[in-house]
C-alpha cells in the first residue's frame, strides 16, 4: 500500500468511526465481556476427556494435576494448634498424615524423583530443603540409613560438621567409622543433625539417604507436603494410593436450582458419616440430575431426578474422634482424599461451579472436610458430571443451613420429632464447631469423642463392625455395632433398631453372628442414632455414678474419677468392678487402662483442640470487596482513554470525542460486571 493509499484509508476509517459512534464502543463492549465471561469460568485445574458409550465426561487429568497446582485457600481457619491463612497453597497447609488416603509415608526421596519429571539432581538441592532428615539424631539416622554407619566420618561432611561442634578434637575422629565415633562421643547419639547451618550441603552428601522411607522418619506425620522435595509436585495418579475414579456413575445435569428451594428428599450428597442421600430441609440450592439418556420425565428411571445439594448452603457431619464436627454436603467421586462440593447453582446462566475440601488430622481423630473452598470444574445444563459410586438408599439423616443462608436471625435447630432420627443440636461453646454439653461439670461432648476415638477412630467410625461375643453367662450375643461399638443385644439398641421397617430381621441376623455391611448399618443404625443413645446412656451413668462412692478415695466420685468410672462403665458395664484389671476377649485394655486412656483423651478434647467457628466464613463480602476494587480500577482505566482520545491530535475532532468516552464507559461497565459475574 503506498502513502497515498493509506492516507485515504485512514480518512475512510475516520469517516466510519464518525458515523459508528454508538455501534463500535457496543462491539468493543461485547468483546470484552465474552473474554472477562469465558476467564471467570475457565476450569482451573487440566482435565481430559473420558468417553463413554453415550456421552463425553470432562475430568480432571490426575496424570497432570499435582498439590502445587491447586489454587490458593480463600478462608482463614484454625483448628487445635493448626491454622492457615487466606492465600496459602494447598501444599502449605497439608501434612503427611492429611493425606494419609494417598499413603505417601511408603515413598523414599528417590522414588519420588524418579515420578517427578525433570526434577533437580540431588547434587542440587541443599539439605536445608528437607528439614525432616534436620529433625533426626545421629543414632536414628544411623538405624534407618543403610550402611551410613559403615562410612568413614570424613566421608560424610554434614556429620563430620556437626562432630566437630560437638567434640574438640575432630582430627582423630575424621578416620573412625561413624559407628565407631558414636561409641567415642556419646552425646552425639542424641544431637539432632540441625544443630548445624544444612543449606551449605546438598542431600547428596549424606549416602543413600533418598532410599529412606519417609515413615522411618521421626516425626514424618507432621510435615508439610512442600517440605518433601518434589512431593508437591508429585501427580496426584502417581501416589502409591493413586487419586483416580472410584466407579463408574456419570449423570447429566438436567435442571439447575437456587437456595429459595426446600423439602429435598432424593438426594445424593452427604458425607462418609452421614452416608450419601442427606435430606435438605430448606435452602436447597442444587443440581437435578438424570439418566445419560436425556429424555428428562418423559422416560423414568432409578436415577430420575437425583439431588446433588450444594455445599454453600447445607453441612453434614463429618470427621472423626477429637475433631468431629461439621462440613459443606457432597461426594467422593475421586476417594477419599478431598471431598467434592457443588457450591453456587446459578439459575439465571444454567451453570454450575464445584469446589474441593480437604481434611486434616491429628493424633487424635481425622477433622471434617474444611480445607477449602479450592475451585474445581465448571459445568453448564446438560452436561454429563461424574458422580463416582452410587451407594442407594436413605440415611435417615438431615442437613443443615450453613451461614450463606443465614438471614439476620440467629439458627433454629432442626426439631425432632417421632419419625426422626434427627438429634437437636447442643449448644455449642464459643470458639469451637464440636457442640458442647455439660451435665454437672462434665462436658459430654468431649467425653463422647474421646470414647469414639478409643473405640473406632481407626476401624470405620460410625461404619465399625466389632466381632460377635457373648456376655453375662452366654445368656446375651451379639455384635458391637458404630461409632461407639454399642452391643447389638442391648435394650436401647434393640428399640432403636426394631423401630424401623426391617429391623427386627436385620437384629435376628447379628444376634446370630451374621456380620451387617455398611450400608445396612447406615440405614437401620444411623450415625444421629448412634450419638443420641451414647449421650442418654452417658447422661445417665454420671448421675447415677456421682452419686456412687469411689472405693480408691472413699469418697462420691468427681472430677477425673468420674470420668474414669463412667468410662469403665462403658466398657464393662453399669455392674463392673472398679479399676478392675480385667479385659475384654481382644486382651487390650483392661477396665482401669480404658478409663485412664479415656480420660487422657478427654482432657486433650478439653483443652482447646476442638474446630473453629472460622471454617465456614463466607467470602461474598472479600469478593463484593474485590469487585468494587476492579470496577475503580477499570473506572480510572476508562478515564485515561477518554482523556487520550479527548487531546489527541491525530483524531481532533469534536464529534470523536464522544465515541471514546462511550468506549471508555464501555470498558468500566463490562470489566465491573465481569467481577460481579465472577
Amino acid at each position: 500500500m503506498n502513502r497515498s493509499n493509506q492516507f485515504n484509508y485512514c480518512i475512510d476509517v475516520t469517516r466510519i468511526l464518525k458515523r459508528c459512534n454508538f455501534i463500535l464502543p457496543l462491539a468493543i463492549s461485547v468483546f470484552i465481556w465474552l473474554s472477562f465471561s469465558s476467564m471467570a469460568y475457565a476450569n482451573p485445574l487440566p482435565t481430559r476427556i473420558w468417553e463413554s458409550e453415550q456421552a463425553k465426561v470432562l475430568l480432571p487429568d490426575w496424570n497432570q494435576i499435582s498439590f502445587s497446582d491447586f489454587p490458593a485457600v480463600p478462608n482463614a481457619v484454625s483448628v487445635g494448634n493448626r491454622s492457615w491463612q487466606s492465600g496459602d497453597k494447598i501444599e502449605q497447609i497439608l501434612q503427611l498424615a492429611d493425606i494419609s488416603d494417598l499413603k505417601p509415608e511408603i515413598l523414599s526421596l528417590a522414588a519420588i524423583k524418579q515420578l517427578v519429571p525433570n526434577s533437580t539432581d540431588w547434587q542440587n538441592v541443599a539439605l536445608s530443603a528437607f528439614p525432616l532428615v534436620g529433625k533426626q539424631t545421629l543414632s536414628h539416622l544411623v538405624e534407618i540409613v543403610p550402611n551410613l554407619g559403615q562410612f568413614r566420618l570424613s566421608e560424610v561432611p554434614p556429620l563430620a560438621t556437626l562432630t566437630s561442634q560437638i567434640s574438640l578434637d575432630n582430627s582423630q575422629l575424621n578416620g573412625l567409622l561413624i559407628n565407631q565415633v558414636i561409641e567415642r562421643v556419646p552425646k552425639l547419639a542424641q544431637t539432632q543433625l540441625n544443630q548445624i547451618d544444612l543449606s551449605g550441603f546438598s542431600i547428596a552428601q549424606i549416602p543413600n539417604l533418598t532410599s529412606v522411607n519417609l515413615e522411618q522418619f521421626s516425626g514424618w506425620e507432621t510435615e508439610r507436603i512442600a517440605e518433601i522435595p518434589n512431593l508437591s509436585t508429585l501427580p496426584l495418579s502417581q501416589f502409591p494410593v493413586p487419586v483416580a475414579e472410584v466407579g463408574g456413575g456419570v449423570m447429566r445435569i438436567d435442571m439447575i436450582y437456587g437456595a429459595s428451594e426446600s423439602k429435598r428428599q432424593n438426594t445424593i450428597s452427604g458425607s462418609d458419616v452421614e452416608g450419601f442421600a442427606v435430606t435438605c430441609t430448606k435452602n436447597c440450592a442444587y443440581i437435578e440430575l438424570d439418566d445419560l439418556e436425556n429424555s428428562g420425565r418423559r422416560k423414568s428411571g432409578p436415577l430420575e431426578g437425583k439431588q446433588w445439594i450444594s455445599g454453600k448452603y447445607q453441612e453434614v457431619r463429618g470427621g472423626s474422634g477429637c475433631l468431629a464436627g461439621w462440613e459443606p454436603t457432597g461426594r467422593h467421586p475421586f476417594g477419599k482424599a478431598f471431598k467434592v462440593v457443588v457450591m453456587e447453582p446459578d439459575e439465571t446462566a444454567d451453570r454450575v461451579n464445584t469446589a474441593l475440601y480437604f481434611r486434616l488430622s491429628l493424633p487424635c481423630g481425622k477433622s471434617p472436610y474444611i480445607i477449602g473452598p479450592i475451585p474445581f470444574l465448571t459445568y453448564n445444563v446438560n452436561s454429563p458430571i461424574f458422580v463416582g459410586l452410587l451407594e442407594g438408599g436413605s440415611t435417615r439423616s438431615v442437613s443443615r443451613s450453613t451461614d450463606a443462608a443465614k438471614s439476620s436471625k440467629p439458627k433454629q435447630p432442626i426439631p425432632s420429632n417421632s419419625n426422626s432420627n434427627q438429634t437437636e443440636p447442643l449448644k455449642s461453646q464459643p470458639g469451637c464447631v464440636r457442640e458442647s454439653t455439660y451435665i454437672s461439670d462434665v462436658d459430654t461432648a468431649s467425653l463422647t469423642e474421646a470414647i469414639a476415638n478409643l473405640e473406632s477412630a481407626d476401624s470405620g467410625d460410625y461404619q465399625a463392625i466389632g466381632a460377635y461375643v457373648c456376655a453375662d453367662r452366654g445368656t446375651n450375643c451379639g455384635i458391637a455395632l458404630g461409632r461407639y461399638q454399642l452391643m447389638s443385644y442391648r435394650e436401647d439398641v434393640q428399640q432403636a433398631i426394631g423401630s424401623v421397617a426391617g429391623g427386627a430381621e436385620f437384629l435376628k441376623q447379628v444376634n446370630s453372628g451374621k456380620k451387617p455391611t455398611s450400608q445396612e448399618l447406615f440405614r437401620f443404625f444411623p450415625p444421629a442414632v448412634q450419638d443420641r443413645l451414647l449421650q442418654n446412656t452417658l447422661a445417665e451413668s454420671i448421675n447415677r455414678t456421682r452419686s456412687q462412692v469411689d472405693p480408691t478415695t472413699g469418697q462420691l466420685f468427681e472430677g477425673d474419677r468420674l470420668i474414669e468410672r463412667v468410662a469403665q462403665k462403658h466398657f464393662g458395664g453399669e455392674g463392673s468392678k472398679v479399676d478392675a484389671n480385667y479385659s475384654d476377649i481382644y486382651g487390650g485394655y483392661s477396665l482401669k487402662s480404658y478409663g485412664e486412656k479415656v480420660l487422657q483423651l478427654y482432657n486433650y478434647n478439653t483443652k482447646g483442640n476442638c474446630l473453629s467457628n472460622s471454617q465456614h466464613s463466607n467470602s461474598l463480602g472479600s469478593g463484593i470487596a474485590l469487585g468494587i476494587t476492579r470496577l475503580k480500577t477499570a473506572s480510572l482505566i476508562s478515564l485515561l482513554l477518554g482523556l487520550i482520545g479527548y487531546f489527541t491530535q491525530f483524531l481532533h475532532s469534536r464529534k470523536m470525542r464522544p465515541f471514546w468516552l462511550l468506549v471508555g464507559l464501555s470498558i468500566a461497565v463490562t470489566i465491573g460486571t465481569s467481577t460481579f459475574i465472577h
